[in-house]
């Protein structure tokens, strides 16, 4: 049985009684209807054909495992902007999939897909039952150790989407835990058949329009050969947060942020811009001023050391011109801005999603050689470029004193450290202010480079070739062939300031600080950061299935199958990064690669005619870990022929350590585990019960070592840690157990119902060290982190007497095998469709997820986490969605109703106790749940066109946001559901 597709979601209650009336009016229509003779069904031809999740040839699609498919149809109709936000919407995937739209990670314009919250690296993606290579990138993120982009494949070549929905390993391989995504590709056609699509908001903002074209010559029958091809066209616009000022309640939230102090959002919010402002560099920040009635820190930028700040500012960005002394909410306690302080927006530089062209294309060659033997070969190839727009860099906004001016330090990829000090204009620097005053003295700029490139340019290519044949020979049914696929990804980050250059810059003047610069002036104090990376997998398999004897319930069958595949991946840096001459960026690289070699089997076992068993056992030997063995169990039992099945798997699955975690990989991250608060025991003085630095000079990493946000009053959050991870050589594969047991009920030919329910259990767990942990164990043991906690070595920031006591700048974090993640819960799935009418064909689907639980001890001895309804996991309770459509021969029309719980959050937990209370009243502690509906209508009574529209997010819901919704607490960032409302229009041209 096909599964119907309805994407996103719908509330339980009503679900079960929908539920119920669907299934007891499926059952009058039945009662009332004729159904079709069975001269009408034995005529149909039965075509025994390959099934997602199993290798065995047979006429029943309905398999022991899970399998929902999309069609090609059901994804033209969706209204999604694409098949990933299609894919993303589906109930079983989780918010832990990365979206395109946005920065995410190491590399950009990626989207990956995340099955019941194991991350990418647990859920195997295969075209056409076989592999494609990951990214060629390092990224540190869990669940991310494999990632597959899925952006890459032409939506007209393909004919479905299979979700396999157990483990799957013992089949496919690694990878495989939590489930597969399987695109199945069109084997031939004839004709031509062109498509245009454009999606937009209600206010024309984030355009996406795409063109496409399939082809396709030659008779299989009579001419013995097929050639099929199509390419596709997508250009995407970027989107700025300032576009979405309309989504959400933006006054609302400037109510609350308000009502601590802080600006209203979109009012310039930064002290560092480019008409910078100046600062005296004095030998101590300690110590307060008062200032206007007001004791004012002098380590503020409000404080007494700002001298001034240089010409041009606006007058809109002019503190007593367009930015009050004393913006609105400002507490009584809060210094005021100085007259004449320049200041800069932030919020009018956010991106919220990026601009990208895609473009790719596949041709598919078949040729049949005889009544038993078919060749075929099919090339696919893509091309997809995001232009992410950053915000100006601002090197620091922090002051320094002349005995340590300091402004920030990162670590090389050799794991030391480099370090560069603030902008300070010496005298007779010609932007210095104080030149040829009776004070002439050198000055600290709080600076923004406004005039440098701002673009993060992302290219990702693939290839992707298979050649093989496929036939019948001695009995067999076999399938062979060779597969070659390649993903290279090149990054350019533009604009990023460089040390050596920028020292040389201020030595020289060549740059002007707020001053009119030329292109040269511009590298002298810049240039383009490049990483470019490659991975490849190379593979040959060979499978093959036959009927052996035959048993009551019909014939036994076997499948058995071998393959060699081997995978490469680099990862480069340019030589500049080698010199960590980029001022705070990090880098990543990996080379490495490996070579594995399987051999799998498949029973199926039909041991009565109601009852057929299912076995499979795989065995895969890798060179740079060793071997695994998985295995899968299933049935499929017939407890009323055609009305009432039972089926059910047991399997054990695995994931190979990715070849950066285990290979010859160095990565450099920023972290900030947000848990709880970390001490550092050396420098934090915890005698009073309130946490206070021993340092004469405060670090705000002395009390504060990760950056955690629930501070409390007086102390300030220090950001994230600079990282270095190190790849383990001895690291074991992640292994799993999975259970599938469900059923499903057709009580007539009007309705059918399926409820499946799972437990999915991963240990072993491969993930990179967390900050809290390694500064748990050196509290208790400073000697037994073995130099992971790094401290400053410049003595002007050691503890009086005390030799290397500097503040922590850095952890050395390395990837290890942890403990367990459990989830369980059950997926349900119900069509109804009433007998045709003079006004036409009514259906409805509702189909969804209910996670009962997802649990995690990530190390053995600390708590379990319940994870399941938090922002921690992203998994929500309940996701689901119903469907009802209307079909006649030239009209269609859907309704989607979209349903998601929402997720609790430590939102409320971090805040003052003035904007804990205006949340709390509001009731928006929390990610606000999902209730969308969308709408959709069609036309075919054109010869050959078919015209569509669709709304997507009718009512502009933006209650998926955490906290106030608007732009910025759009939970989901990066995606098309940050838009609101949006609308697309799609036609559709068979040439005949």
């Amino acid at each position: 049985m096909v599964r119907r597709f309805v994407p996103a979601p719908v509330r339980p209650s009503r679900l079960h009684w929908t539920a119920f009336a669907a299934l007891m009016l499926a059952s009058q229509a039945h009662a009332q209807s004729t159904p079709p003779s069975a001269e009408a069904e034995d005529a149909k031809k039965l075509e025994r054909v390959e099934v997602t999740g199993s290798l065995i040839k047979r006429t029943d699609r309905e398999t022991p495992s899970v399998v929902q498919s999309i069609t090609r149809e059901q994804i033209r109709t969706s209204g999604y902007a694409n098949v990933e936000e299609l894919l993303r919407a589906n109930s079983a995937v989780d918010l832990g999939s990365i979206g395109d739209g946005a920065a995410s990670g190491f590399v950009g314009g990626v989207s990956t897909i995340s099955l019941r919250g194991f991350g990418s690296q647990g859920t195997l993606i295969l075209i056409n039952g076989r592999r494609t290579a990951p990214l060629a990138a390092v990224d540190v993120n869990f669940g991310r150790g494999t990632m597959i982009n899925v952006n890459t494949i032409p939506k007209e070549a393909i004919e479905r989407i299979d979700i396999l929905k157990d483990g799957a390993s013992a089949l496919y391989g690694s990878d495989a835990m939590a489930g597969v995504i399987n695109y199945v590709l069109r084997k031939d056609y004839q004709g031509v058949e062109g498509s245009a699509s454009y999606t937009a908001n209600d206010r024309g903002v984030g355009a996406t329009r795409t063109g496409g074209l399939t082809f396709g010559f030659g008779n299989l029958d009579t001419q013995r050969f097929n050639v099929f091809g199509g390419i596709e066209v997508s250009k995407r616009d970027n989107v700025m947060a300032s576009e979405l000022k309309d989504r959400g309640n933006l006054a609302l939230q400037n109510q609350y942020l308000t009502s601590n102090g802080s600006l209203a959002r979109f009012t310039p919010d930064s002290s560092a811009s480019f008409y910078g402002n100046y600062y005296r560099v004095p030998t101590s920040l300690s110590g307060s001023t008062v200032i206007n009635g007001i004791s004012t820190a002098n380590s503020s930028l409000s404080g007494t050391n700002y001298l001034g700040t240089l010409s041009g500012c606006p007058a809109d960005r002019t503190v007593g011109q367009g930015v009050p002394n004393r913006p609105a909410g400002f507490a009584a306690t809060t210094a005021s801005l100085p007259t004449g302080l320049c200041r800069f927006n932030l919020d009018n530089a956010d991106e919220a999603i990026a601009a990208q062209d895609r473009q790719s294309g596949m041709v598919r060659g078949t040729y049949v050689i005889n009544d038993s033997l078919t060749a075929y070969a099919d090339l696919m190839l893509s091309r997809t470029k995001t232009n992410e727009t950053r915000a100006p860099y601002a090197m620091t906004t922090s002051l320094v004193t002349s005995g340590n001016p300091v402004a920030t330090t990162w670590p090389k990829l050799d794991g030391s450290f480099l370090r560069q000090n603030a902008i300070i204009l010496p005298v007779g620097h010609p932007d210095n202010p104080t030149n040829g005053t009776a004070n002439a003295q050198p000055v600290q700029l709080i600076y923004r480079f406004e005039d440098l490139p701002l673009a993060d340019i992302n290219i990702l290519r693939a290839t992707r070739f298979t050649g093989g044949v496929e036939g019948s020979a001695f009995g067999w049914d076999f399938d062979t062939a060779v597969l070659y696929s390649e993903q290279k990804n090149e990054r350019y980050q533009e604009g990023r300031v460089r040390s050596s250059l920028l020292n040389a810059a201020i030595a020289s003047g060549s740059y002007r600080f707020g001053g009119v610069n030329s292109k040269e002036a511009i590298n002298s104090v810049s240039s383009t950061a490049y990483n470019e990376g490659k991975s490849t997998i190379t593979s040959w398999d060979l499978r093959g299935s036959r009927e052996l004897f035959s048993l009551p319930g019909g014939r036994a069958a076997i499948a058995l199958g071998t393959e060699v595949r081997h995978e490469k991946l680099t990862a480069t840096p340019d030589d500049i990064y080698q010199t960590g001459d980029y001022i705070g960026l990090v880098a990543n690289g990996a080379s490495g690669s490996r070579t594995s070699y399987a051999g799998f089997a498949e029973l199926s076992l039909p041991v009565v005619k109601q009852l057929e068993l299912q076995a499979a056992t795989r065995y895969e030997r890798y060179s740079d870990f060793g071997n695994s063995t998985t295995g899968k169990l299933g049935f499929k039992w017939s407890a009323l022929p055609s009305i009432m099945a039972f089926r059910g798997t047991a399997a054990t699955g695995f994931r190979a350590p990715a070849i950066s975690q285990i290979g010859d990989s160095f990565a450099l991250s920023f972290h900030s585990f947000q848990e709880r608060r970390v001490y550092d025991p050396l420098r934090c003085d915890l005698s009073s019960g309130s946490p206070v630095s021993r340092a004469a000079v405060s670090n705000n990493r002395d009390c504060n070592v990760l950056g955690f946000t629930a501070v409390p009053s007086g102390t300030t959050s220090p950001g994230s840690i600079p990282t270095v991870i190190s790849a383990n050589s001895n690291l074991q594969p992640e292994k799993s157990r999975s259970f599938t047991l469900g059923f499903i009920m057709t009580p007539s030919q009007w309705a059918d119902f399926a409820i499946d329910g799972w437990y999915f259990h991963r240990r072993n767990e491969i993930r990179s060290q967390r900050g809290v942990d390694i500064m748990d164990d050196y509290t208790a043991d400073p000697a037994s982190t073995g130099g992971q906690v790094v401290r400053d070595p410049n003595p002007e920031t050691w503890l009086p007497g005390v030799a290397n006591s500097g503040p922590i700048i850095m952890l050395i974090r390395q990837y290890g095998n942890n403990e367990w993640t459990k989830t369980s819960g059950l997926d349900y799935d119900l069509n109804l469709r009433l007998p045709p009418t003079a006004y036409g064909k009514f259906s409805m689907n509702v189909q969804g997820t209910y996670t009962a639980r997802y649990d995690q001890l990530i190390v053995k001895g600390q708590a379990v986490q319940h994870q399941v309804g938090t922002t921690t996991s992203d998994i929500t309770k309940t996701r689901a969605s119903a469907t009802f459509k209307w079909d006649t021969d030239a009209w269609r029309a859907w309704l989607r109703v979209n349903h998601a719980d929402p997720l609790s959050t430590t939102t409320c937990a971090s805040l003052t106790a003035a904007q804990r209370a205006f949340l709390s009243n509001l009731g928006r502690c929390r990610v606000g749940r999902e209730r969308t509906i969308d709408f959709g209508l069609g036309y075919s009574g054109y010869k050959g066109l078919t015209l569509s529209a669709s709304v997507m997010n009718l009512f502009n819901d933006y209650n998926r946001a955490s906290g106030i919704p608007t732009v910025f607490s759009y939970y989901d960032s990066g995606t098309q559901g940050l838009l609101g409302r949006r609308f697309s229009l799609n036609a559709n041209y068979v040439f005949k």
